[in-house]
Parts: C-alpha cells; structure tokens; sequence
C-alpha cells in the first residue's frame, strides 16, 4: 500500500476515518471526518468519495455520512462474533424477558469489551453500551468477568494500564480491582452498580466453550432501584449460559 508524506499507509488512513465514527458519533460531515481521523481535508475527501463507491460509507437524508450497508455485507461474511450471537440469540431472549430491561453479551477485544449482540425494552434503562459499541473493561461488568478469567499475564498487563474513571464509583485501583477479579472466579458472576452509568446495576456471567475457556460474558443492565432479586437474575443467567455452552459444544462452527 502506497504510503502518505506522513508515512501512514492507505490502509492506516482508511481504518482511521472508519474509526471516526462510535455509538455517539454515527453520522458526520466530510470535515468533522478529516479531523476525527486526523487527515487533511482534500484526503479525506478522496478517500470518502472512494469508500462511498464501494458502499463502505453512505449520505442519510441529510446529506451526513454515515457507516455503508457494505461494512455490515463484509462483517457478516465471516465472523466469530456473528456466529457467537447467533447462537446465544434464543436463549438470551429468555433472559430479556425475565428482567425485562437490557441484555447483552460482549466479547473481550484487548483494553475494551465490545458489546455484539444487545436486547433492550423500550421502558428500559438507559446506559452507554450499543451493539458493535465498546467499554472499558475494568468498568463493565463483564469487562470485569472476562478479564477475571483471562490468563494471568493478561490480567496483569490491562492492570498496569490506564485505568480511567468514568463515574465517581468506577474502581481505578489495581490492587482493589485484582481483588474484585478473585472474588469473581469465585462466585462466577460480577455485580457492579453506578461504574458506567449513575443509576444503572450490570450483572455477568460467564458464558464458557466445549473447552472450557471464557469466551463471552452474558449480562444485564438494569436500573439500581427498580429490579428484581439478583439471585433470581442470576439463575437465569446462568441457565442461559450453560445453554449457549452446550449449543456452542453441537456448532461445527466452534469444534476444535
């Protein structure tokens, strides 16, 4: 790939402007692109106009930019993370219509727990994480679940990072979050209240392999003070997961 006077290449360029846009920034306009992605103007043009031909990039009504239909051909084709909701998709109807606010199950990518697949009720809660949208790990109920059962040297290496705030309760402190992870392999789930979003409960469980590795966590968010019992949360989330398990176990797609 040919290489711009700064030394990035094409394809650096390309993933910059498609990393433009987030869960609160879905739509933008050709300069608001340009400095998000950090490209001059009249590159970030061309590569708008070329991404645009190829369905990578579409105008809403009003003429912003958004993600094209092509991105959502191509991630479809092939991805581990498609095929995972897929599976969990029945049961975790199951458990949304238990608590009857927001379900969702994520997968741990590096710092960040993306969120793949999302069920919310129209009364629900709100809270910070969309499908395809991504939180920090140490503030995340399942962040928290799948670094507690990540290997060690993983663990280790997210806690010497940056650890920031997004609330006055998130937990930033390695030893105090070190102690959190223990208690999580534990009792196998994570409870936190308030880490992302004031007013909000997450709880997670693990949702394991045929090899028994931690794969996904399957959680809820709910509001704090209107709930129901967290045990009876929690036994739905676990049948849920231990279902997910075996369908996991009978998915050529997932054998070894």
């Amino acid at each position: 790939m040919a290489n711009s006077p700064s030394g990035d290449s094409m394809i650096d360029r390309l993933v910059r402007v498609l990393a433009s846009f987030d869960p609160d920034h879905q739509s933008l306009g050709a300069e608001e692109i340009a400095e998000r992605a950090e490209l001059p103007k009249s590159t970030a043009h061309r590569l708008i106009g070329e991404m645009m031909r190829h369905d990578l990039l579409q105008r809403d009504p009003t003429g912003r930019i958004r993600i094209g239909v092509g991105m959502w051909e191509l991630s479809n084709r092939a991805s581990d993370a498609v095929d995972l909701a897929s599976v969990s998709r029945p049961h975790m109807m199951g458990v949304h219509e238990f608590v009857g606010e927001n379900t969702q199950l994520g997968i741990l990518r590096e710092r960040e727990v993306l969120i793949i697949e999302r069920m919310s009720a129209p009364n629900a809660v709100i809270h910070r994480s969309k499908t395809a949208g991504r939180l920090p790990a140490h503030a995340s109920s399942c962040g928290l679940v799948l670094l507690a059962y990540a290997p060690k040297h993983q663990r280790e290496a997210y806690l010497r990072g940056p650890l920031a705030a997004l609330t006055e309760k998130t937990t930033t402190d390695p030893a105090a979050l070190r102690t959190m992870l223990t208690s999580i392999r534990s009792h196998h789930f994570a409870e936190l209240s308030g880490h992302i979003d004031e007013g909000t409960t997450g709880i997670t469980v693990p949702v394991f392999d045929a090899g028994g590795a931690a794969i996904a966590g399957l959680g809820v968010v709910i509001d704090s003070e209107h709930r129901k019992g967290v045990p009876a949360i929690m036994r739905v989330l676990r049948t849920a997961s231990a279902r997910i398990t075996q369908d996991l176990t009978a998915d050529h797609r997932f054998a070894d």
